[in-house]
């Protein structure tokens, strides 16, 4: 087999979890007409959503704030902040709360956003995505980053 024409198209968390979610809706409707798959593809895919499903992960909250009109909304809102491809990615997948997650997401932030901006990319991410609850330890990580 020879590749042709590779993709070099990056996935967020999101679209691989929605991607996921709704083929097991579908084969879960459609048990008989089923071709089987590799042996562990089932079980990958279960361990998978579970994964993205489990706290601390942005995806655990239930709803799921988390739309295709959503990462629209933020990509476009963090366009001015001359972020890579993959650092919106990564605010994408990782939804940070705190300057400290996004110092993990950015790149040498500190010498390329002001404390401002680095507040103003937290309000969007927060605005847009939803508030993300605390969980438990969350809270004291928080107090003595301030």
């Amino acid at each position: 087999m020879k590749i042709l024409e590779a993709q070099n198209a990056l996935l967020s968390n999101f679209e691989v979890y929605q991607f996921l979610a709704e083929r097991q809706e579908r084969l879960g409707k459609q048990k008989q007409n089923r071709r089987r798959g590799p042996g562990n593809l089932e079980t990958l895919v279960h361990e998978l959503l579970q994964y993205f499903r489990s706290p601390p992960g942005p995806l655990s909250q239930q709803p799921v704030t988390y739309t295709s009109e959503a990462v629209t909304t933020l990509v476009e809102r963090l366009r001015g902040y001359d972020l890579a491809k993959g650092e919106l990615l990564m605010i994408l997948n990782m939804r940070p709360q705190m300057p400290a997650h996004l110092h993990a997401c950015v790149e040498e932030v500190e010498s390329r956003l002001t404390e401002q901006q680095q507040l103003e990319i937290l309000d969007i991410v927060a605005e847009v995505l939803g508030a993300f609850p605390v969980v438990e330890g969350a809270e004291e990580e928080m107090e003595d980053a301030q």
